[in-house]
């Protein structure tokens, strides 16, 4: 293959001694069998289709991925060496493959993160965040990737494809009960990358020995693709573990060769490190793939990611109401004089309720939080671990000393980042900028990240319940008089009119 895909394997190890000696497997470019061609197969299944029949409405437990052969357990982190040639010189070849606690939704199902790292020669040659869903009859599903390729640290390439985009569709990557003699099956179908890997069962009931331990009974998967139909990769897989080693044979130019050295459950402190640098990818898959992955929800951090695994999770999980969240709106208004400190009402015909809140321009520059300067607070309901973005209906005033009238900073209780670190908390350092025109007069103005420009303004909420809401003055002369606080897939875009409805 030309480009090697990640071998997916997860879950506590349930590892089988041998009395006697094990085979070490088939030698690379041994033939273990025919080799399969997407044609149909006589005496087997249907014949074969271009990508596969997917529903989103067969995955009701879709991030419990427990197939026997192909589990994905999150906190597990599985370590693979060998060797791959490259322009007729043999390189060591290491990858690092995690299963996050983070979930991506991919045409309306819940999809599994992996986040997996590629050496060779000891340099980093590709970066991929991958996901994947089980279906209600135990299939495992693979959704899209995200793969950066590098050469001397710089990206050269992102073929990104995502089911549902650019015609790409969402494929197999192992079905229930795979057996011998069956159609070969399409493991995604991305047109726009030439990504058309294909699958089917080559051998079972072989015995194999790798560094992390021996197993009975294994599967072998013979990989192919249109672009090298004559080049196969031979995936070995063992039931409870999932792919324990990387074969090759026929046409495949890289002669890769693959084998399941380590297997670590991370714990909470490690976990967050993981969850930490494929976030970092994703900002990156944001400004890359514009046509597709900047056309995906965010990744979400859940803490019941690590239920009935061995890691603890960071903080308890929490009960999430049912229902779709829902834009919160706040008129300034309805609130009461006791949520204003220095704060005013203004009367004002255009408001909703007819009035504003805001604070008299003395020409005075305002501190940031710490600092308690003039401020409003209120309380909003929220829905744990989903993203939102938050915009303010700003009455910006006209400049005068130092003061431009232009600036609020927001802050909540009980939020977090996307790697569910503490974040924007009142009495904190840490809050969202706001940050009006420099013309006087109304503007809807987003909630942006304080001294970061390029980072996503994303406000993410520990558990479901009522937060406080800190709206603090940065300028003197600023007002405003709506409040919004709005799913991150819903309102993208400042709201087109002046006055939300409730």
């Amino acid at each position: 293959m030309r480009r090697l895909h990640p071998v997916y394997v997860a879950a506590a190890l349930v590892l089988t001694i041998w009395a006697s000696a094990c085979s070490r497997g088939p030698a690379p470019g041994a033939t273990t069998g025919d080799p399969p061609t997407p044609q149909a197969i006589s005496g087997g299944e249907a014949a074969e289709k271009e990508f596969e029949d997917f529903d989103p409405n067969d995955f009701d437990r879709s991030t419990t991925v427990d197939n026997a052969w192909y589990p994905l357990r999150p906190g597990t982190q599985f370590v693979y060496e060998g060797f791959a040639v490259e322009d007729g010189e043999r390189l060591d070849h290491r990858l690092v493959i995690t299963v996050t606690d983070l979930t991506k939704i991919i045409a309306g199902v819940r999809s599994v993160v992996t986040y997996d790292l590629d050496h060779s020669d000891g340099a980093l040659v590709e970066a991929e965040l991958a996901f994947f869903a089980q279906d209600d009859h135990g299939a495992v599903w693979r959704m899209g990737e995200y793969p950066e390729e590098y050469e001397d640290g710089v990206v050269v390439d992102a073929p990104t494809w995502i089911h549902g985009l650019q015609g790409a569709r969402a494929g197999i990557a192992m079905p229930m009960d795979p057996r011998p003699g069956t159609r070969s099956y399409s493991q995604g179908w991305g047109p726009a990358v030439d990504f058309t890997d294909r699958w089917q069962v080559d051998q079972v009931g072989l015995q194999t020995c790798v560094p992390a331990d021996c197993y009975e009974n294994v599967l072998v998967i013979n990989e192919f693709s249109q672009a090298e139909p004559d080049a196969f990769q031979l995936k070995h897989y063992a039931r409870g573990v999932g792919n324990v080693r990387v074969d090759w044979k026929g046409a495949d130019q890289t002669q890769e060769t693959l084998e399941l050295v380590e297997v670590v459950q991370l714990g909470p402190e490690a976990l967050a490190q993981i969850r930490a640098q494929a976030l970092e990818l994703e900002n990156s898959a944001y400004r890359r793939s514009l046509d597709v992955y900047a056309r995906t929800s965010p990744l979400e951090w859940s803490a019941t990611a690590l239920v009935n695994t061995d890691v603890p999770a960071e903080e308890p999980p929490v009960s999430v109401p049912e229902g779709p969240a829902t834009d919160v709106i706040v008129y300034a208004s309805d609130l009461p004089e006791s949520a204003l400190s220095e704060f005013d009402f203004w009367d004002d015909p255009a408001s909703p309720g007819g009035r504003l809140v805001g604070i008299p321009n003395t020409g005075d520059e305002l501190d940031a939080p710490l600092e308690d300067d003039p401020h409003v607070t209120f309380k909003v309901p929220v829905q744990g671990r989903v993203p939102y973005r938050c915009w303010i209906h700003m009455k910006v005033g006209a400049p005068k000393g130092l003061s431009t009238a232009n600036v609020l900073w927001v802050q909540f209780t009980d939020a977090v980042d996307r790697a569910n670190q503490a974040a924007f908390g009142p009495g904190t350092g840490s809050y969202l900028t706001a940050q009006g025109p420099a013309t006087e007069g109304w503007a809807w103005v987003g909630c942006d990240l304080a001294d970061s420009g390029s980072a996503e303004p994303l406000i993410y909420f520990r558990a479901s319940g009522e937060v406080t809401v800190r709206l603090q003055a940065g300028m003197e002369g600023v007002g405003f008089d709506q409040f919004v606080l709005s799913p991150a897939q819903f309102l993208e875009q400042p709201p087109a009119e002046t006055i939300v409805g409730k």
